[in-house]
């Protein structure tokens, strides 16, 4: 019933209804055909998609290559660990999120603050990625969170891989360690596409550093069904989505096969006790190295996991400076081990040969500075001079050489002052001085007493202990100077070999070979013979060579140069240095030891040396080295020592008081003037002399 009136307005909402009419069937028709389109012919995908919200995907870490020596010893292991780790999307939804922070704090004894801070720190990353709030979770720990696990959404304890090195602190610093990924470093390893996320592991040192990508694998993937605040319902067996639902399997990283012999290393760290300092033995045959040592020393487990920040401190902190590798990244001065560069590079050059004598009256006198030596040694030849580390028999020739670059020329053709290639990082080139350096570099002139100190491995010279072994290796082998490496091959988790590493040749130094055996002569007559200053670290049986060397690291005063180097504060003893090899014909191992503020190369680092050449020649060659054939060989001589390599140069007599090293014996005291006056050698014309207050027995830096 209408009111009077009202007819023709109704009239004119009806034309209207027709528009409405139309707008809501053309409604229901989309939507319809949208509700067929999703259930019917888009259904199996719509319902996935469902199903993935039901799903939660947990990472399977991929477990590290492992790492073996030469004889597929174990040397860096996986081991199962426990990690905390809260997913934040859960957590939010929850709406307890204080509640939780506050559980956790008490369980795992973190701070609530700090365990905020953490999850802040990864707002950088999708909220549904886990993040991880404590490694190595104990036993006491790991019960408590799962028995509150109903009531912490988004808490997870998951088991992961704990780096381990088998034998602790023992090559540390050649194997590396490994740390997590933070958020600094993530965007530029993703950019790199190397697919990292927060919290992986990635090779922070040493091989495990170098060697990343072979070591490394591919992370797998685990399904699980879960209810809206994240936590698990239930198992693959009761639910039809983790039926459908694939998983991913993890790929382990390639094992790693190195040259290193783990006994060697072992016998290498006992040797060496709590001396400071480094080891490196390598075959001269090939440039691989047998062992690698650097002390002091850490335990590379305690990085994998997060090292406390108070442990790092006391590592950054130390005075011996353990986190360095001292065998490629110190360098030092290498005293009297460097005299055979000096008598190569004099035989080379013909300013001296195997008939050449110099007197050594105990000291000399260049321009208006004394140079010392540590003993008087009387009248010898270059063979004489090796084996008795006489520095005047040094000083004299390196007045004889036209400059010091004649010396330099030859230490670089024998490796030194350069990089020896090894495939780790942070080796150092050390150093050795020329005269355009010096101008370059100090914008002074050199000058002749300099030369005198250079010769005898002082002043400016600087070598790493590689270098040094493969100095020595390169003269044993006759010339061939070899890249050292350490990966001898890389194999599949399955033991497959995937690819093999070989002896690269630097170069082939052109040697005379009267150079070479008479060098090899004195370095046999420094531990073979009566007058070495190496004679009490001979291996009867073995002809085992080497030079002692014996290197100041302070200036000393006149009145101080022969005090008693064990009476010396610690840190102002002399470095103790050796280099040797063995055999002395075709040898198979050249080790070189540096012992800092050992004071004495002849018992500071010479015995460590002969234990790690006794072995090694006892193990790999037991038909010839072994006890029994060591024994019938010495009773077939009599009971007398080997003889010298050659007789081209005879030995001198055995003399009294002899096996001092370089300059710090406290019985090695020079005589009055009176008895054996001072040999003062004038300087060559144009030349200026060093001028000094008071004299010195060697040069330090």
């Amino acid at each position: 019933m209408a009111f009077l009136g009202q007819e023709e307005q109704i009239r004119e909402f009806q034309d209207r209804f027709k528009f409405l009419y139309a707008v809501l069937f053309l409604g229901l028709g989309f939507l319809v055909s949208r509700l067929v389109f999703l259930q019917i012919l888009r259904g199996d995908q719509m319902r996935n998609y469902s199903e993935e919200n039901r799903i939660k995907r947990v990472k399977v870490t991929s477990p590290r290559g492992m790492i073996f020596d030469r004889n597929h010893q174990l040397l860096i292991d996986n081991r199962p660990d426990f990690d905390l780790e809260v997913i934040p999307q859960y957590l939010h939804e929850s709406k307890i999120e204080k509640k939780v922070l506050g559980m956790l704090s008490r369980i795992l004894k973190i701070p609530e603050t700090d365990i905020q801070d953490t999850l802040n720190k990864a707002k950088i990353q999708p909220s549904f990625l886990p993040v991880k709030i404590k490694t190595d979770l104990s036993r006491d720990e790991v019960a408590q969170v799962e028995v509150r696990k109903i009531d912490m959404p988004g808490v997870e304890v998951k088991e992961e891989i704990k780096r381990t090195n088998i034998y602790g602190d023992v090559a540390a610093h050649l194997l590396g360690y490994i740390g997590e990924v933070n958020s600094t470093e993530l965007p530029i390893l993703n950019k790199a596409e190397q697919k990292y996320r927060l919290g992986d592991s990635i090779g922070r040192f040493g091989l495990e550093q170098r060697m990343e990508n072979y070591l490394r694998g591919i992370d797998g993937e685990n399904i699980r069904e879960v209810d809206a605040l994240g936590r698990v319902k239930l198992d693959r067996t009761k639910s039809r989505v983790l039926q459908l639902a694939q998983g991913r399997d993890a790929v382990p990283g390639k094992n790693l096969i190195l040259t290193i012999d783990q006994e060697l290393q072992k016998v290498a760290a006992d040797a060496f006790g709590t001396k400071i300092g480094s080891v490196v033995a390598i075959d001269p045959r090939n440039g691989e190295i047998l062992a690698m040592l650097s002390r002091p020393s850490f335990d590379p487990t305690s990085f994998s996991r997060g090292i406390p920040t108070k442990t790092w401190n006391k590592l950054l902190n130390n005075e011996n400076h353990p986190l360095r590798d001292k065998t490629i990244q110190d360098h030092s001065s290498p005293g009297s081990v460097f005299k055979i560069v000096t008598a190569i590079a004099a035989l080379q050059e013909g300013v001296i040969d195997e008939n050449t004598k110099f007197h050594c009256p105990g000291v000399i006198k260049i321009g208006n500075r004394l140079y010392h030596c540590h003993s008087k040694h009387g009248e010898l030849n270059v063979v004489r001079a090796i084996t008795q580390s006489c520095d005047v028999f040094f000083y004299r020739v390196a007045l004889k050489l036209k400059s010091v670059d004649d010396i330099a020329k030859w230490a670089m053709i024998l490796g030194l002052g350069r990089k020896t290639g090894i495939n780790l990082a942070g080796e150092v080139p050390g150093l050795i001085p020329t005269e355009e350096w010096k101008k370059r570099r100090l914008n002074q002139e050199w000058n002749t007493g300099e030369t005198a100190t250079v010769a005898i491995g002082q002043s400016f010279v600087l070598t790493t202990t590689l270098q040094l072994s493969n100095l020595y290796a390169a003269l044993g082998n006759g010339g061939t100077l070899y890249r050292p490496y350490i990966v001898k091959q890389i194999e599949s988790s399955e033991g497959n070999v995937l690819k093999e590493f070989h002896p690269e040749i630097l170069s082939q130094v052109q040697l005379n070979p009267k150079t070479v055996e008479l060098v090899k002569q004195g370095l046999w007559g420094v531990v073979n013979s009566p007058i070495g200053t190496g004679y009490s670290q001979r291996i009867p049986g073995i002809d085992f060579v080497g030079k002692t060397g014996t290197v100041q690291v302070i200036r000393l005063a006149a009145d101080k140069i022969y005090t008693k180097c064990e009476s010396m504060k610690f840190h102002d003893r002399h470095n103790a240095i050796f280099v040797g090899f063995a055999p002395v014909k075709n040898p198979s191992i050249a080790v070189a030891i540096v012992g800092e503020h050992a004071c004495h190369g002849a018992t500071g680092a010479a015995p460590i040396a002969r234990a790690i050449i006794k072995k090694y020649l006892e193990k790999y060659f037991p038909d010839t080295y072994g006890e029994k054939a060591i024994a019938a060989r010495i009773h077939g001589i009599g009971g007398k020592f080997l003889q010298p390599p050659s007789q081209a140069a005879p030995l001198a007599a055995p003399m009294e008081d002899e096996g001092f090293t370089d300059g710090s014996d406290e019985n090695d005291t020079l005589p009055p003037a009176s008895e054996d006056p001072v040999l003062v050698l004038p300087l060559p014309a144009g030349v200026s002399p060093e001028s000094h207050e008071s004299p010195e027995s060697h040069d330090s830096l």
